[in-house]
């Protein structure tokens, strides 16, 4: 699936109206995939199952698809309110007119900012930074210029994606990467390797050595 049609069509960035079901599908496939992550596919008992409810990656899930509901039926305040909810209680500040696709997982979602449209499994890790150059309050319209993520992609930690970019499928965007740029798909963009060197005179290393 290519980018343009993982996310909506660049002219209208306003998400569709979602219904309840629509949601309750959304968050079915966030709860497989936070289950998949933490159990590795094996079978668990129906208890221990329902207590991943309570995860954080489950908190943010279940209030950025509440908050997107309400957006989309032009509830915007409220919708701003469960946002902020989100910020408090879990870290992670999601746009709630941002449209993410089904499997989304945020691990540890302390100072995950996301304002963006993405495709399904989305992946951020802590400290992420996705969204327009100038950011949008919580309470006004998403507009056109926030970047748009395709499926699969993982935002790495204390990582920025910014501006009216495009990321491709499978895409990775590193530890500490600044993306102000297209991302092809399947690309792993990672920070150059510095050499190191040292400030004491070869003498002073050669006595200490």
């Amino acid at each position: 699936m290519s980018t343009a049609r993982a996310v909506p069509d660049a002219g209208s960035p306003e998400p569709a109206q979602d219904s309840v079901a629509d949601i309750r599908r959304l968050l079915a496939a966030d709860f497989a995939r936070v289950l998949r992550q933490t159990t590795g596919g094996k079978p668990t008992p129906r208890l221990r199952r329902l207590m991943h409810l309570t995860l954080p990656a489950m908190q943010v899930a279940i209030l950025h698809r509440t908050a997107h509901l309400l957006y989309g039926r032009g509830w915007r305040r409220s919708a701003a309110l469960v946002a902020d909810l989100s910020l408090r209680l879990t870290g992670a500040s999601l746009h709630p007119g941002s449209r993410i696709g089904p499997g989304l997982f945020v691990p540890h979602p302390a100072r995950v900012a996301f304002c963006a449209q993405a495709g399904l499994d989305l992946v951020l890790l802590p400290g992420t930074l996705v969204g327009p150059r100038n950011w949008i309050p919580l309470d006004r319209p998403i507009t056109a210029d926030v970047p748009r993520l395709g499926d699969g992609v993982v935002v790495g930690a204390h990582a920025a994606v910014q501006g009216a970019v495009a990321i491709g499928d499978g895409a990775t965007i590193g530890i500490g990467v600044c993306t102000l740029r297209d991302v092809p798909t399947g690309t792993v963009t990672m920070l150059a390797q510095r050499q190191l060197r040292s400030t004491r005179p070869a003498s002073e290393e050669g006595h200490a050595a």
